[in-house]
């Protein structure tokens, strides 16, 4: 690696500031990605074996996130399920406070006539 070659590509901005929070040169890590690229290139070609190992384990992963995403499914069911519950207590409570009100209103000021201004 003695020569050097320019490359010029554009990359996503997530990308771009991922790369500056690292710290690290672009260089540096540019290289070590190309690097990384080429050489499980090379091991893809060369093992067979690894890719079946990597199926299994992807397959594994498969079946814990579609366990996962069942579990997550039946929460939000059973979450909306629970909402529905709490709108009907709400709205029995509003019923129940309203006509509690009307129960509870003063009965109509007594009026008097003009004539018993003074008592």
């Amino acid at each position: 690696m003695g020569e050097k070659k320019q490359l010029n590509v554009r990359i996503p901005l997530e990308l771009q500031e991922k790369i500056d929070k690292s710290g690290r040169p672009k260089i540096d890590i540019v290289t070590e990605a190309l690097e990384f690229y080429f050489d499980s290139k090379k091991k893809e070609s060369t093992g067979e074996s690894s890719t079946s190992q990597n199926a299994s384990s992807i397959s594994k992963i498969d079946t814990a996130q579609s366990d996962e995403i069942q579990r997550m499914k039946n929460e939000v069911e059973f979450l909306r399920l629970k909402i529905d519950e709490l709108l009907k207590l709400l709205h029995q409570e509003q019923v129940l406070h309203i006509q509690t009100q009307r129960m509870l209103t003063p009965a109509p000021p007594e009026t008097k006539k003009w004539w018993q201004f003074w008592r």
